[in-house]
């Protein structure tokens, strides 16, 4: 006799097709299999049938789904675990549930193989189970209609709601953030310690600090974290290259002229080396690295230090604008500018770091 508490549903959606023979053949290796049926929803009522589906309203959000998971037919597998192991988890929207470990683990190695979170979707717990079966079991399946079922606890809507305002403000204050500190640096560097920007000034010397702290978090995720091992060992190689560019000063002084360019070679062929050693993880961590939400201010840094800052830091340019002191001029802006690209860069990497090293699967 089945017992309800232990069913449970996995959906494989349109985009998930080149997975679907081993998904499903992995499902019926782990759990009793009680159903297995399609379901074609029309394109224009897609969105709809999702938000029935997973019980609340969020249109924006619907149709974004409904996107990435693709809009065509997709398959449903009613399953029965015979042994659940039942235990603590957080929802996406922050609240603890009791779900069945087995699925829930399952769930999340599917979501590894197709290397995206949202073209694998599988019911962890009992209730979610009942009102997602009864969505699809309608009678008018053509579309189903919108019912607003709901959890009991419509707070994760708000919280929901509270996340993406919270996001978009940070995007925006976390730019200016940077920009005023790259410009209190730059005034605390001439106007306090009256170095101007020098290779021993507070600019220079905060561009190196950052350098270093973002290569070292990237050393320790391509330690840690082997499926995008290849991937964080080119970001590290990057960063500690620039960290060597900004101290040569140091390194020369210490062990004699031309040092950094063999610190530099060392370095580069060390993590080349590395991501050859382990290159099928190479695109799989830069394609995770580029859905992470504050890529845009890395590739924004990573122009500002390579290309802006050097284009801006020639003599020449501020020479035709008719600027007296057209070299020192050049330097001072090309090293305030730099520093603004680190900002931004280690306002990606940071926060990219710990979240993927606090993750149970770096790729999901």
């Amino acid at each position: 006799m089945t017992d309800s508490r232990n069913v449970f549903l996995f959906v494989i959606w349109s985009k998930a097709c080149a997975h679907e023979a081993k998904i499903a053949e992995e499902i019926a290796d782990r759990f009793h299999v009680l159903r297995d049926f399609r379901v074609s929803w029309p394109k224009r009522h897609f969105a709809e049938n999702l938000a029935a589906f997973y019980g609340w309203r969020s249109w924006h959000i619907w149709r974004n789904k409904a996107r990435k998971c693709g809009t065509g037919p997709f398959r449903v597998i009613v399953v029965e675990d015979p042994s659940p192991v039942w235990k603590r988890e957080r929802d996406t929207y922050g609240h603890e549930l009791v779900v069945d470990a087995n699925v829930y683990a399952l769930k999340q190695s599917f979501r590894a193989l197709t290397g995206r979170s949202n073209v694998v979707h599988s019911s962890v717990t009992p209730e979610e189970t009942e009102h997602q079966l009864a969505a699809l079991d309608s009678p008018s399946v053509d579309p189903i209609p919108f019912r607003p079922m709901r959890y009991g606890d419509d707070s994760r809507v708000r919280a929901a709601r509270r996340r993406v305002w919270l996001g978009i403000a940070l995007d925006v204050f976390i730019p200016l953030l940077a920009a005023v500190l790259s410009g209190a640096a730059v005034w605390a560097d001439i106007f306090v310690f009256g170095t101007a920007c020098a290779e021993n000034g507070l600019v220079e010397c905060a561009g190196l600090v950052l350098a270093v702290v973002c290569g070292a978090l990237m050393t320790v995720c391509a330690i840690r974290l082997k499926p995008g091992r290849g991937a964080h060992a080119l970001a590290a190689a990057f960063f500690l290259d620039m960290a060597i560019r900004e101290a040569d000063f140091i390194l020369d002084r210490a062990f004699g002229a031309c040092v950094w360019p063999w610190a530099l070679t060392g370095v580069t062929v060390t993590f080349v080396a590395v991501t050859v050693r382990y290159a099928k993880t190479v695109y799989p961590g830069l394609r995770t690295m580029r859905r992470s939400r504050r890529f845009p201010l890395f590739a924004c840094g990573v122009a500002l230090l390579l290309f802006v800052s050097q284009s801006l830091g020639r003599a020449a340019v501020w020479q035709t604008l008719g600027v007296a002191d057209a070299i020192g001029f050049g330097h001072f802006i090309e090293e305030s500018v730099e520093l603004f690209g680190y900002l931004l860069m280690f306002v990606w990497a940071a926060p990219h770091a710990f979240r993927a090293l606090r993750r149970r699967n770096y790729l999901v």
